[in-house]
């Protein structure tokens, strides 16, 4: 083994995507020294490339935050803490203007006015549309980083464990450097958590291969609370066939909007279903009710249909081109043209909307510990509304950055350096998993096990006998399975080697597995149903809506809705 003391930090931030370049930019500006921690290229990895481009932000006339507060509110079935919701809509115009003078491109009228999207759950046009989506917004970002010498850029480092002080506040973080094999640890006054969600757990996501919730259960092992992790939202129209283009998104509000694309949804059977402008968690129940009785298509889902548009294919074209480039592009040139050809789609898990419990100065039930972002939690309740994530990243990316530098400002280092009582553990296990010879399991192996026990008993539709189940089975998978796990990566010299992509994947699945039995905790615990949270055996909704609070060794336990905000 090898430990080292990588270097000191005023503010570690752990993912480099949307909200962690903004924390960064946010903290070097109030003159702290910042390191980006990412465990592939910062800036390029992660699930913000893949975002959508709406950002959503109040402007258009008529439009005003307290309606966006209420949208926003509503919209999640009144489960967001209502403190996080104003912090996002009070800041969000101002985010987006800074993203401008990040030089990041927003669609703009011939005027140079916005020209937003009005997507389901906004009662106004309030989806800004960034060119190049979310890859777009984050070259503006990086471009806006490197203009700071305070901000260092460490890509292919995974972090294993965060450590705290004497006074159990958070104080560095041990991780893997992919680029030698070796452990190394950082010493820091605060960490921001900046890591997305968990989407991976389900084996039906059109998330990042990366989004395995690692962060998230980060914060849980050095004791942070989580909150509402049972709440994931699923996209309703990820292609599900064929199989060269599966897992690709095109944006169901654009659909059936007879502005946009003059579309429809319709079932196995061709016939329509699901019309207007609806919030994601109906449109999913619509479509999974057409494919639980049985009118799916031979693949298991429905079909868009832009063959029968009410739009001429001169204007179905143009608003393509316009409002969905990238995708209908790229499933054109795959060989499916949506003008021509239906193509079959289903619910596919989207976006975390449960997480690391904070308050609106994106502060962790850990002191000197932030987060933002997807690894974030009690924002978006029980329903995201399109449009908020991107500007979620920028508003909590900023307050996050400016939280932890008032914080490490006011302190000194941890006395006690890191080293070898934090590495010496994780070393011994990692050289375990590389001993195991005969009956060894690979970590790829046990992944998928545990992907297919979340979709089958913890997907679109739950219910008690399923979520036990599936408790009893990653259990099985915990006790007998993951015991036997093994790599075949180490080198005679007794060294990992660079980039050592088995190992990582054997960290990984530990902390999905670990994360996954909080998730089907936390869903057995809400006996109702809610937005996203499907409980077939709990059909109504409490009028009263409570948090689910897990901590390390307590819960789920149930929690009030903070709502020092008045509703109108």
């Amino acid at each position: 083994m090898q430990e080292m003391l990588f270097q000191r930090t005023d503010v570690l931030i752990i993912g480099g995507g949307g909200a962690g370049i903004r924390a960064a930019i946010e903290a070097a500006s109030l003159g702290c020294r910042v390191v980006v921690v990412d465990k592939g290229p910062v800036g390029r990895s992660g699930t913000t490339p893949m975002a959508m481009e709406a950002f959503q932000a109040v402007g258009y006339p008529g439009d005003s935050e307290e309606i966006h507060f209420r949208d926003t509110v509503e919209g999640g079935y009144r489960l967001g803490d209502e403190n996080l919701i104003f912090a996002l809509v009070k800041d969000a115009s101002l985010r987006a203007k800074d993203l401008e003078s990040f030089g990041v491109r927003f669609k703009k009228k011939p005027d140079g006015a916005h020209d937003p999207m009005h997507h389901p759950g906004q009662t106004f046009p309030r989806a800004l549309y960034i060119q190049g989506g979310g890859f777009g917004m984050l070259a503006g970002l990086i471009r806006e980083a490197k203009k700071h010498s305070q901000i260092r850029m460490l890509s292919d480092a995974f972090m294993i464990q965060i450590t705290l002080d004497r006074e159990g506040a958070a104080s560095g973080a041990v991780f893997l450097d992919l680029k030698d094999g070796l452990l190394k640890t950082i010493q820091s006054k605060a960490i921001i958590l900046a890591t997305g969600g968990h989407e991976e757990l389900w084996s039906f996501n059109d998330a990042a291969c990366t989004a395995c919730g690692d962060g998230i259960y980060l914060a849980h092992e050095a004791g942070a609370e989580l909150v509402d992790l049972e709440m994931l939202q699923f996209y309703p129209t990820v292609v599900l066939h064929p199989p060269s283009i599966r897992g690709t998104l095109f944006q169901y509000e654009l659909i059936t909007d007879p502005e946009m694309l003059g579309g429809r949804l319709v079932n196995g059977e061709k016939d329509p279903f699901c019309e207007g402008k609806l919030l994601r968690d109906a449109v999913v129940r619509a479509i999974w009710k057409e494919i639980r009785e049985g009118r799916g298509t031979p693949h298991g889902g429905v079909y868009i249909d832009l063959v029968h548009s009410t739009k001429s294919r001169e204007d179905l074209t143009r608003a393509l081109e316009k409002w969905q480039p990238n995708q209908f592009r790229y499933l054109r040139d795959m060989g499916w043209d949506l003008r021509e050809t239906l193509v079959e789609v289903a619910p596919h898990a989207h976006y975390t909307l449960g997480g690391v419990v904070i308050d609106e100065k994106a502060r962790t039930t850990i002191p000197g510990l932030f987060a933002a972002g997807e690894a974030a939690g009690n924002l978006h309740g029980a329903n995201r509304v399109s449009g908020n994530a991107l500007a979620e990243t920028q508003v909590f990316g900023a307050l996050a950055g400016a939280s932890a530098a008032s914080w490490a400002k006011g302190r000194g280092f941890d006395k006690a350096p890191l080293g070898r009582e934090e590495t010496e553990g994780i070393q011994h296990r990692l050289d375990q998993w590389a001993r195991k010879k005969a009956g060894g399991i690979r970590p790829p192996e046990i992944r998928r096990k545990l992907r297919r026990i979340m979709w089958e008993h913890c997907g679109v539709e739950r219910d008690a006998r399923g979520l036990e189940a599936g408790m009893k089975e990653l259990e099985r998978l915990k006790n007998d399975v993951l015991p036997r796990m093994k790599i075949e990566e180490k080198n005679p010299d007794g060294s990992f080697g660079a980039y050592p992509r088995e190992l990582l994947d054997a960290l990984e699945v530990g902390m999905m597995m670990g994360l996954g039995k909080l998730v089907l905790a936390s869903a057995l615990f809400r006996k109702e149903s809610r937005g996203h949270h499907l409980r077939s055996d709990y059909p109504s909704t409490f009028a009263d809506p409570m948090h689910t609070v897990v901590e390390k060794g307590k819960g789920p336990w149930a929690r009030e809705i903070n709502r020092s905000r008045p509703r109108n």
